[in-house]
């Protein structure tokens, strides 16, 4: 039985005139392809050029409806907030909030009586010292009063008698001069006890001077103390909190007391409102800021200090302002800004602004709101200014 042998068809080898035609094809689209590109460089709008723009007498300056293009007019917009600048911030004690005891003389820690985090109010006891100089403070207010009794005696005594016509006028001279110093005696007396507190004997309650929360105890049963050592306790009050901004010494001048801040913290969803009580007078040499403190509109309770945040200040009011694009600077002195009167016609306009802020400035005198400015190709109109950075 004969058997039939199918073959396999293959692609026959491309002939030299096919090659040919592809190379041709493969040209003609690199030629398309490159006068596409051409064609679309010759679309592009081509640049302004000085002809474009002309001042003529009536002052105004007046474009060409292609130079037109490049110019970008906006009204002038009245910012409700004025102008805002940011620093970053912290939560502090206020100034009297935070108190450091430590020993009045030195002695020895008998009892403590508090623990980190108490609450506390004015005078209630915080360490017991055991101070033997206390002692001998106590006793000399005791002698000291016991004779200035003696002394004012003698002087009545004195006095009496010099009356009657029995004593001496030197005598009751000298009891005067030692009443003077017995009353001297007993006010120094008086003054050493005050500062060691009440109490008797060699005893020293320490007590909290305000109310608020301890914040440290350094102070353990039996430890030696020293008068102007380190604190044995600190209080603080938790209610007596401000937000100090470092402002940078640049943005000092911007800053005023009474000026509205909003503090940002990332423990707290919405901000919290407050105004500028001082600015610091004192710039830290190697941060080149100043402190500026904030007193807080609400309640602070739920703020800790250590927080770190940052706040926003109002450095000036509400009114009209223009982006720092839209300002030029002519003669190194003379800042302008270019007013539409139509849509080819520019009147160039001197202003008065303030300090440039976040891409932002304020314009204190020359606008009104509402005008139409070029606020973007400005120089297009003045070749000669320079533009306010």
């Amino acid at each position: 039985m004969a058997c039939q042998l199918l073959r396999v068809s293959r692609p026959m080898p491309p002939t030299r005139s096919a090659v040919v035609v592809v190379l041709l094809r493969g040209t003609l689209a690199a030629l398309s392809f490159a006068g596409c590109r051409a064609a679309a460089k010759e679309a592009v709008v081509r640049k302004p050029e000085i002809a474009d723009v002309e001042t003529k007498r009536d002052g105004l300056v007046h474009v060409t409806p292609a130079a037109r293009e490049f110019l970008t007019v906006e009204a002038v917009a009245v910012s409700r907030d004025g102008s805002v600048l940011r620093a970053p911030a912290r939560v502090t004690f206020r100034d009297g909030a935070v108190s450091q005891v430590g020993a009045p003389m030195p002695g020895r820690v008998v009892d403590v009586r508090v623990r980190t985090g108490d609450k506390v109010k004015p005078g209630d006891a915080l360490l017991t010292l055991h101070c033997p100089e206390a002692a001998g403070a106590r006793t000399q207010l005791v002698t000291a009063q016991a004779g200035l009794r003696a002394a004012r005696a003698a002087v009545e005594r004195e006095t009496r008698m010099l009356a009657q016509g029995v004593g001496v006028a030197r005598d009751k001279l000298a009891a005067e001069v030692q009443l003077a110093e017995i009353e001297a005696e007993l006010a120094r007396a008086q003054a050493t006890t005050g500062f060691v507190g009440g109490g008797a004997g060699a005893t020293v309650v320490l007590r909290a001077p305000i109310a608020g929360i301890v914040l440290s105890r350094r102070a353990t049963a039996g430890a030696a103390v020293e008068a102007g050592g380190d604190p044995l306790v600190e209080i603080g009050n938790p209610a007596a909190l401000w937000i100090v901004a470092d402002v940078f010494e640049r943005d000092l001048a911007l800053v005023h007391e009474g000026a509205r801040a909003t503090v940002e913290l990332p423990s707290l969803r919405e901000p919290i409102g407050g105004r500028v009580v001082s600015v610091g007078t004192v710039v830290n040499a190697g941060l080149r800021t100043a402190p500026v403190r904030i007193a807080l509109d609400g309640d602070s309770l739920t703020l800790r200090p250590g927080m770190f945040g940052r706040v926003r200040i109002v450095a000036t009011e509400g009114g009209p302002s223009l982006p720092t694009e839209a300002v030029l600077i002519r003669d190194g002195k003379e800042t302008v800004a270019y007013v539409a009167k139509d849509e080819l016609s520019f009147e160039r306009r001197s202003v008065i602004i303030g300090r440039p802020i976040e891409g932002r400035v304020q314009v204190l005198s020359g606008l009104k709101p509402g005008e139409r400015v070029v606020v973007r190709g400005a120089l297009l109109l003045d070749a000669s200014a320079e533009q306010l950075l």
